[in-house]
């Protein structure tokens, strides 16, 4: 017989009573029987002193498939509702198991439609180019019931255990399943979708088999990008699973908040603007590299922002201020790092403000839950602002149309959506954080940019460091010149003077415009023909560098 679905079996299951309830004195009786499947996981909790107490889960919108013990036919498949169920029949007489997989769908209101999907893959994160074939040959997480003879109606459940791993590979897909369901309903759009998203999350003992990454697009040969059949970009990143108790070692699958920080840097992922991967450009704006940045120092402005906002919708997504991330240190121990969105004393007084990607992060909390309600009205406003497009004069304008995308021009878009007495009160909570206002004062000062006339020819120095180090993006290491563009030809020339190599990059309204990154060390210019008008700058930072010191370089615009 072929399989059924869900959706089919639903509609059919709503005219059984009917048919046995029909005219005449004969009874009805089916040849086939109800199963209703229900599937969990366990779940331990962590807290900061390691893993608490167990509770049971529902295995929310995952795949499921019920097929015959003996033949292994396929009977049946569908994702499963909200609470981790659904209903299908079968033959009597049947033995039969349901295997239901860590590969979920994220629904919406368009019930031929979904909002995102994805899955979680027992294997390492694949080198590229990959084909599809092979990316499709990756194995799923997944657990296996015990048969049931379809004799009558009844119950078929299973449970992914801890004790084996599996249940960790479904709670990195329900968590999946929480931030996508908190980017539909923040945004609130009934066209906006995600692409794919698939965690490769291995337990090997193997150190090389070992990392975390942010979601990046998958792509073939010739760099064209994998879609599924559904014509959604696949995207992969990989989580940390070595769960031997090794020293130097690490789990995340029960680190909650370290999996939403992830998952959310899909939205600043190259190619997510559109599901398909037809753009290049990431769904939020995003105007340096999509990388981790340490919490308590200061950070080039714009790497600070998308750091800090990723951290603030990872604890809001799951309202819950802590962002914890276990591991095993180097003498064996067991550890479990805090970061808490209430605490405002993380943070180096003298790191704080609008640079470090911690007092983003903290502050964002305190205007949500301290300012703007701390419900889904205020989150859907702060979700608001880093989708706004509205411009202003000289160039500041909301988050999408600044002339960088960092916090303070993030801010202007709370400030536009709030009333004066909120917006009074939302400053007194950024000062907490030593974030300042972003009036014309502030933007007509030097923290943010140097501002010059056209044309101009000046120099200025940068913090280097050795690549062992791996320090690139401290506010230290960029320097960002503004000047306003009345429309036409422009050259950008960059030479550094004293030995370092020094990345050179255009940024204005909408986001990055050029750069130049090859040919370490070497004079780089950009030359445009007609470039449209408008307020940009020239941002210098830190590139191929080979030593620790303070250098130099040259900078014009014509």
């Amino acid at each position: 017989m072929p399989p059924r679905s869900w959706r089919f079996l639903l509609g059919l299951l709503l005219l059984l009573p009917f048919a046995a309830c029909g005219g005449g004195s004969d009874s009805y009786v089916s040849p086939d029987a109800v199963i209703t499947l229900q599937a969990q996981y366990e779940k331990p909790t962590l807290t900061p002193a390691g893993l608490g107490a167990t509770t049971l889960r529902p295995a929310r919108y995952c795949w499921a498939e019920v097929r015959d013990a003996s033949s292994g036919s396929l009977l049946a498949s569908g994702y499963l509702g909200s609470d981790g169920t659904g209903r299908t029949t079968v033959p009597k007489g049947l033995q039969v198991y349901v295997q239901v997989f860590a590969d979920y769908q994220v629904p919406c209101a368009d019930p031929t439609s979904f909002f995102m999907r994805g899955s979680v893959r027992n294997a390492p994160l694949p080198a590229l180019p990959l084909s599809k074939s092979t990316f499709d040959a990756f194995p799923e997480w997944s657990v296996t019931s015990n048969t049931f003879l379809a004799d009558r109606d009844g119950t078929l459940s299973v449970t992914a255990l801890a004790s084996n791993r599996i249940a960790g590979a479904f709670n990195i897909a329900d968590q999946a399943v929480t931030f996508g369901a908190a980017v539909r309903d923040m945004d609130g759009s009934t066209t906006l979708r995600l692409p794919d998203l698939h965690t490769f999350w291995t337990t090997s003992t193997n150190a090389a088999d070992q990392q975390r990454t942010y979601p990046a697009v998958l792509t073939g040969s010739g760099s064209t990008i994998l879609v599924s059949g559904q014509s959604r970009a696949l995207f992969g990143h990989q989580i940390y699973g070595q769960g031997s108790g090794a020293p130097n070692t690490e789990t995340d699958e029960w680190d909650d908040g370290v999996l939403q920080e992830t998952f959310a840097r899909l939205l600043f992922a190259d190619y997510s603007f559109k599901p398909d991967g037809s753009s290049s450009l990431s769904l939020l704006r995003r105007d340096n590299d999509n990388v981790w940045v340490d919490r308590g120092v200061q950070s080039e402005s714009t790497a600070a922002f998308v750091a800090g906002y990723s951290d603030f919708l990872a604890g809001a997504v799951r309202n819950n201020s802590q962002i914890l991330d276990s591991y095993v240190d180097g003498a064996g121990v067991a550890r479990v790092d805090v970061f808490d969105l209430t605490d405002h004393a993380y943070v180096p007084a003298a790191a704080k403000g609008e640079f470090a990607r911690g007092s983003v992060a903290v502050s964002l909390w305190g205007l949500w839950k301290n300012v703007l309600g701390g419900g889904s009205t205020g989150l859907n406003t702060l979700w608001a602002a880093v989708r706004s497009t509205a411009a202003y004069p000289n160039g500041t304008g909301e988050y999408e149309q600044a002339t960088l995308g960092c916090y303070p021009t993030y801010l202007q878009g709370i400030a536009s959506r709030t009333t004066a007495t909120t917006w009074q009160s939302a400053l007194n909570e950024l000062a907490l954080e030593s974030v300042p206002s972003p009036d014309a004062t502030y933007f007509a000062g030097t923290a943010l940019w140097l501002t010059r006339s056209l044309p101009f020819a000046d120099s200025g120095s940068l913090q280097t460091y050795v690549p062992s180090l791996g320090y690139y993006y401290d506010r230290n290491q960029s320097q960002a010149w503004r000047f306003v563009h009345i429309g036409g030809a422009r050259t950008i020339t960059m030479t550094p003077t004293s030995g370092q190599d020094f990345y050179l990059e255009l940024i204005g309204p909408g986001g990055w415009v050029a750069g130049s990154y090859s040919n370490p060390g070497t004079t780089r210019t950009l030359t445009f023909t007609n470039l449209a008008a408008g307020t940009y700058v020239a941002r210098v930072r830190a590139g191929a560098t080979t030593a620790t010191g303070t250098n130099t370089y040259s900078i014009s615009v014509n």
